[in-house]
């Protein structure tokens, strides 16, 4: 199972180190999902948090245009199909022992991006335009992670002073990409798979995905985070 590792850290963490507090329970919505969190203060300033997201899916796959994708554009963008899946074990650090906090820890995350460009009369990739009567369609994925990374963040927690009770929290930080990786082709029209045309679609396809992997790497993504949750 994916999240084993992170999950029996938690218990390790939470029961060996001291700890004053009881359990806290939560639900969560972040960049990487929706998420049920369980937390135990572990006395003083500190606090420990394993967060699991069930994997899922979205956005539509197909998009229609003759311009180039850029990776960059894509996270804030609104077209291609997401797939993601996620977990994390934080620690945080309350400086003063109040509603502000630091947090270090590890994710556990695949994320990634597809989209399948057709239905146009022109594709441009490595700066060439193909018509529509050669290519039928192009094809970028991205992977941005996919494995354990690094975390780092700052937020606030209502409940922390709290014995008991509902508090409300929010995160706003980064996570390191592990495993980032892009592919790109283009599918040339049935008839014109063995043309001269076709090959030197292939060979620009070629050019482009190395242009791609070489200007367009992604080495850390934002993370976003709003929940409640209740001590008891």
């Amino acid at each position: 199972m994916k999240n084993k590792l992170l999950i029996l850290s938690f218990f390790v963490s939470s029961f060996y180190l001291p700890s004053l507090m009881a359990y806290e329970i939560g639900l969560g919505a972040r960049s990487m999902g929706q998420v049920v969190e369980l937390g135990k203060r572990l006395g003083g300033s500190f606090n420990v948090r394993i967060a699991v997201a069930s994997d899922y899916e979205s956005g539509d796959v197909e998009y229609a245009s003759s311009e180039e994708i850029e990776v960059e554009s894509v996270l804030s963008g609104d077209k291609g199909l997401w797939n993601v899946s996620h977990s994390s074990l934080l620690f945080d650090y309350h400086p003063w022992q109040g509603t502000f906090r630091l947090t270090i820890g590890l994710t556990d995350n695949s994320v990634s991006w597809a989209v399948e460009n057709t239905n146009v009369n022109a594709f441009t990739f490595n700066d060439k335009t193909f018509n529509s009567d050669i290519v039928e369609s192009t094809e970028l994925q991205v992977q941005f992670t996919d494995g354990v990374s690094p975390y780092v963040g700052l937020g606030w927690a209502t409940g922390f002073d709290k014995v008991k009770g509902f508090s409300f929290n929010g995160d706003i930080g980064v996570l390191g990409t592990s495993g980032f990786v892009i592919l790109f082709d283009a599918s040339c029209i049935g008839t014109r798979v063995d043309s001269n045309d076709c090959k030197e679609v292939k060979q620009n396809v070629k050019e482009e995905l190395k242009t791609l992997n070489a200007e367009e790497k992604i080495n850390l993504l934002p993370v976003l985070g709003l929940g409640v949750s209740y001590r008891f």
